[in-house]
């Protein structure tokens, strides 16, 4: 029987499991060598006892071992049934939340994909205003919709860590689904003014879908696979991107070429209809999935309380809304605290200048649209690049782990290893030196002192890309999956976000108005690229600024963890 191929994201072979973790060689009695698991692998599948040999190949979702401490056989004997439950609910949660991130960034892309359609008369919505011209009502839309994320993030992370992320979830999605298909349905959206209230509340319900995810992530995985998750949940939001532009693109061709002939000769246009009710359709899949994997975790709550990291944590209530604010405020006395708020709030501004990096392109590299186009794709890629290959090696979710694995090496050394919270502080400061680097070659190229191909362009875009991804999901999720706790996760990863949309929507303003003043085409490129550059040079000198409050953040946060645990 071979294991579903999407597994392979999701699982790693217990033989790496084994050796790569330097702490589980010191206790041999809780882990079988990786050979005994082989040949108890092959038993089982000669003898048809396949449930057997999945159990024992996806052992390590379960952490990479037994995690009873009585319990020295892990392999091919009478274990509980839960053990294998909790593989399998392991699993589905990991891959739940994948799907769930990735077809919820796909809808957020469904307005950017039909706003220029939706601009226009022929779009078959009715302007009821006459105080407003059409353009005036699509402008307010967009500054309310990012204020509905801002008043979602500041309302619902309490009502999240009540509820559990899981339930959260499973509402947003019913809403999503109930709001997209209304929208692609004439009879229930038939005016731009039903239209903007309906992507109003789509918009408050995306703003709880990073912190249910956290949420979700803290109340079934351990903290050694943290980061691995929110490097995943990173990879689903850049793959949504960049998968419902294209999708979105090739439906509308579609939808156009079966509008009916009497339809085309009135003028209007209804085929943007149709990207939003595939954008409500898909999100069926992750609330079924949810439904399914969160309905075993709620019949066998003892599976929670088996999770080591969070032993000490063992308890069948929901935190109310009061308990998750009293941990927010003891949080924000710290100031590693405010120093994650700074670097994230930054970063957000950084990583949402996707939106404007192919009118830049165009106007300052005199690329064509759809060139233009693409190295937004390529932005994207870098993002996704880097936090698919180096998201659990420069920012592990676990030091204690790290720390026991060097133990075992300093008493053969007499020099100690450098702790691991040095590291990750030392990590984050090179990836944004990399961003501050790729911004100052775009100041210089602004200001005529060197001269860049569209090529060279393009590639500094690739790796700006890449040096923001994990510096912004990372570090602040991490904090809040530690010092949240199952009571205040979400609260404080909403906390971390508001300051963020807040100043994303102050930036994209600016960004706006520098645009249509001087950067239109048909001034001279010297003018043009002159228009950019208070861009720049707001965003050169946070990038600075991020890297010094990350790199002091997390240097603060391990090192009160490392002395608490020493």
């Amino acid at each position: 029987m071979r294991a579903p191929w999407f597994l392979i994201l999701f699982t790693t072979p217990i033989i790496h499991s084994a050796s790569s973790f330097g702490q589980f060689t010191t206790t041999k009695s809780r882990l079988p060598s990786p050979f005994h698991q082989i040949k108890e692998i092959a038993i089982d599948a000669k003898r048809n006892n396949f449930s057997t040999a999945a159990r024992i190949l996806f052992s390590d979702l379960r952490g990479g071992g037994n995690e009873n401490e009585g319990n020295s056989e892990c392999v091919g004997s009478a274990a509980p049934e839960k053990d294998s439950n909790k593989g399998n609910e392991s699993w589905g949660i990991s891959l739940s939340l994948f799907i769930t991130y990735l077809t919820v960034m796909a809808a957020k892309c469904a307005l950017p994909s039909t706003l220029a359609i939706l601009s226009s008369t022929n779009s078959g919505l009715i302007h009821q205003s006459t105080k407003l011209s059409r353009d005036d009502v699509i402008s307010r839309l967009l500054a309310l919709s990012t204020l509905s994320i801002a008043a979602g993030k500041i309302f619902l992370g309490p009502v999240i860590d009540s509820l559990g992320g899981i339930k959260s979830l499973q509402i947003t999605l019913l809403a999503l689904v109930m709001c997209l298909g209304s929208i692609g349905i004439a009879q229930t959206c038939p005016t731009l003014s039903s239209l903007a209230l309906y992507i109003i509340i789509v918009d408050f319900g995306f703003s709880s879908c990073w912190a249910a995810c956290v949420k979700t992530i803290r109340e079934y995985t351990e903290e050694k696979r943290w980061s691995k998750e929110i490097g995943r949940l990173a990879m689903a939001a850049r793959l949504g991107n960049a998968i419902s532009f294209a999708f979105f693109a090739w439906l509308l061709q579609w939808a156009s070429s079966r509008t009916p002939a009497n339809v085309v000769a009135s003028g209007v246009d209804t085929s943007w209809r149709w990207v939003y009710r595939a954008s409500g359709a898909i999100q069926l899949i992750p609330l079924a999935m949810l439904t399914h994997f969160g309905r075993k975790g709620r019949d066998d709550l003892a599976i929670q309380k088996e999770v080591k990291s969070n032993k000490a944590e063992q308890t069948t209530t929901r935190s109310s809304p009061m308990v998750s604010l009293s941990i927010l405020r003891r949080q924000a006395r710290k100031p590693e605290f405010w120093l994650h708020l700074l670097s994230r709030t930054i970063t957000m501004v950084l990583v949402s200048f996707l939106l404007f990096i192919p009118t830049f392109m165009t106007q300052c590299y005199e690329m064509s649209t759809s060139s233009a186009a693409r190295v937004g794709s390529v932005f994207a890629l870098g993002c996704l690049a880097s936090v698919s290959t180096l998201a659990a090696k420069t920012y592990p979710s676990s030091d204690s782990a790290r720390m026991q694995s060097q133990s075992s090496f300093q008493s053969n050394n007499d020099q100690s290893l450098t702790p691991i919270y040095k590291r990750k502080a030392c990590f984050m400061a090179m990836f944004l030196a990399l961003s501050t680097g790729c911004l100052s070659a775009q100041m210089l190229f602004l200001n005529s002192i060197i001269d860049l191909s569209s090529t060279l362009g393009s590639m500094l875009m690739f790796l700006w890309g890449f040096s923001l991804a994990i510096p912004f999901y990372l570090p602040s999720s991490m904090f809040s999956l530690k010092r949240g706790g199952k009571e205040g996760a979400a609260t404080i990863a909403d906390a971390f976000d508001v300051s963020g949309f807040g100043l994303l929507a102050v930036f994209n303003g600016f960004v706006a108005r520098v645009i249509g003043v001087k950067g239109d085409l048909n001034s001279m490129l010297l003018h043009r690229k002159q228009a950019w550059i208070p861009v720049f040079s707001l965003m050169l000198g946070g990038s600075i600024v991020a890297m010094l409050s990350l790199f002091s953040a997390v240097w603060l946060e391990g090192k009160r963890d490392f002395k608490s645990t020493n």
